[in-house]
């Protein structure tokens, strides 16, 4: 019973350096994703994300507070390569991976986009229906939180759960046009977008981490899905090099 106990400490002291050690290396590798986003990596099934290019998205978004439907044409997404983190950590023991991460300016922009906006804003309701060029800017987006990244089994893929992040908005700037196909429409809804996008994600952060939740994690997965839980178990200990190149590949 003693031996199992310090050989259980053992293991977990192990676990703890290698922690450490895999904080080094994910920063590193983070670097490195923001160059290879710029490339996209096919073989992972990583498309191009900087900037991010996408022919044609349909949306449906429903909250309590919101709701959208719609699609956008030559969607394209700019600033997602320059996050900044200020926390990132890994429990090798949870499997849990801990961040706070800020994109300072994400653009998005579609040269036409067709939608109809339910929302609740100030106790009232109002619809709204564009069709014209979007354009709009997230000023300092900010994500914190964690998930939990576990194997599907020894060779085929991971995937991550328990996702519980926050999400935070300093400031929105909209430029779109085509609402209600009125200029004055266009003009008021792009002074209201700055103070409702920051209501909406700064004061309603279950609605927000849900909605978000949903737009990243099943993407993520599918990545996540074409590597094997010993290539990330090597990857965190640093036993073995050359499972991720160290430059970008384009």
């Amino acid at each position: 019973m003693r031996a199992s106990c310090v050989t259980f400490l053992a293991l977990l002291c192990c676990s703890l350096g290698s922690a450490k050690l895999f904080d080094d290396e994910l920063r590193e590798l983070t670097e490195f994703l923001r160059l290879q986003m710029r490339c996209g990596y096919p073989a992972r099934g990583v498309p191009i994300l900087a900037p991010a290019e996408i022919s044609y998205k349909e949306i449906g978004i429903r909250t309590d507070n919101f709701g959208c439907n719609g699609n956008f044409t030559e969607l394209i997404i700019e600033g997602l390569d320059g996050y900044e983190f200020s926390k990132l950590e890994w429990n090798n023991v949870l499997h849990t991976i801990k961040f706070d991460i800020n994109f300072p300016k994400i653009s998005l922009k579609s040269s036409n986009y067709k939608l109809n906006i339910l929302a609740r804003l100030f106790g009232g309701d109002f619809s709204l229906w564009g069709d014209g060029v979007f354009s709009l800017e997230l000023i300092n987006f900010r994500a914190y939180g964690s998930f939990v990244i576990r194997p599907k089994s020894a060779t085929s893929g991971v995937y991550a759960k328990s996702w519980k992040v926050n999400w935070e908005l300093e400031e929105a700037r909209s430029q779109t046009t085509g609402i209600m196909n009125s200029r004055l429409y266009s003009k008021f809804v792009n002074d209201l977008v700055k103070e409702y996008l920051e209501i909406l994600i700064n004061d309603n952060p279950e609605e927000v981490s849900q909605f978000m939740e949903e737009l990243i994690v099943p993407p993520m997965n599918l990545v996540l899905d074409n590597i094997a839980w010993y290539e990330i178990t090597a990857i965190i200990l640093g036993l073995v090099d050359g499972i991720l190149p160290v430059e970008p590949i384009c």
